[in-house]
């Protein structure tokens, strides 16, 4: 946006705030100071907002360098959009397992089973009609996958990494049903604040598990890398049919080939689009030099200006938002 649409926008948003005053009521001041003090006002916000834009900024950008883009805003989300499906999936395939199909991928589900509590069997039959029962091991799956969303990896690498994470899930399963105390005990000291600041709370949280099995001799079979590495596979082409990620076959010389996985186009386009939307949602500071709006949707209000995404709204479509908001 060039300077001159810039000031035609602020002298618009000045019309109308020194018409409506703070608050949508009618200011009997003089008119220069009233003018000085929005013009300072939104100046402070339009310097909040940047300076918020460039901080959710920063935390993408550590999240992407660290393998954490499921602790960002749209990793949560994407979380919440896609467990139930996931859930679903694997149950459909578990069944589709119990019932005989042959193959590494598809016999290596077995191992998730070591991940449901008890009560998920009756007889030790596992109960088919209850797809929520595998949302633990969803989390774990799309936590893992989208760490490094925004990354390619290869698939074996991926693979591995889910098998290992779910077989620590199985392992917290059984301590759990074994030493139901101990297991609380520990659960509770991994709650709140109980955890370092500093602390990357997963690696921290399965350090504690996996020294509190030790010390009370868990009995566990470890699933073998081959295991590990069929069973992050499978779920690996769940994620696929989810649209999630992708994978593709690139030669790194004439005699080897590697198979990566990545983030599917939809997906890439659909965190860009979340990110720029939420970016100016959290500004640096929130007081304000004037009292607030008050607010009259969760998008309207606080704020006088209209500083975020000029790139894609028009002088004349914030002239009509701001006309419409303060009649």
């Amino acid at each position: 946006m060039s300077t001159s649409e810039q000031k035609t926008l602020l002298q618009q948003q000045l019309e109308e705030l020194v018409k409506v005053g703070v608050g949508g009521k009618f200011k009997n001041e003089n008119t220069e100071d009233y003018v000085a003090k929005i013009e300072e006002e939104i100046a402070f916000e339009e310097a909040m907002i940047r300076g918020g834009i460039t901080r959710y900024q920063k935390l993408i950008k550590d999240a992407v360098v660290d393998s954490q883009e499921s602790t960002t805003l749209y990793g949560i989300v994407l979380q919440q959009k896609y467990i139930t499906e996931l859930s679903a999936m694997i149950n459909d395939e578990v069944k589709t397992m119990t019932s005989g199909v042959a193959g590494n991928r598809q016999t290596a589900l077995k191992l998730l089973c070591q991940c449901l509590p008890k009560s998920a069997f009756i007889n030790e039959e596992f109960i088919t009609n209850n797809p929520n029962v595998w949302d633990t091991v969803s989390l774990i799956a799309l936590k893992n996958v989208i760490d490094g969303i925004s990354a390619e990896t290869t698939l074996n690498k991926l693979a591995i990494k889910l098998g290992t994470a779910l077989m620590l899930e199985a392992k917290i399963t059984i301590f759990k049903d074994e030493e139901k105390d101990k297991y609380n005990q520990v659960a509770k000291r991994l709650t709140g604040k109980n955890i370092p600041q500093n602390a990357n709370r997963y690696l921290y949280k399965r350090k504690v598990w996996t020294y509190c099995m030790n010390k009370h001799n868990l009995q566990f079979d470890d699933w073998s890398k081959e295991n590990q590495l069929h069973l992050g596979v499978k779920i690996v082409s769940l994620c696929e049919k989810l649209g999630l990620v992708k994978h593709q076959n690139r030669k790194s010389n004439k005699i080897k080939t590697i198979c990566y996985v990545e983030a599917t186009p939809k997906i890439i386009e659909e965190i860009k689009n979340f990110n720029i939307k939420n970016e100016a949602l959290f500004p640096k500071y929130l007081p304000m030099l004037m009292p607030p709006r008050e607010w009259e949707n969760p998008f309207v209000g606080g704020y006088y200006g209209k500083k975020h995404n000029y790139k894609q709204s028009t002088a004349k479509e914030i002239s009509q938002s701001l006309n419409k908001e303060n009649i």
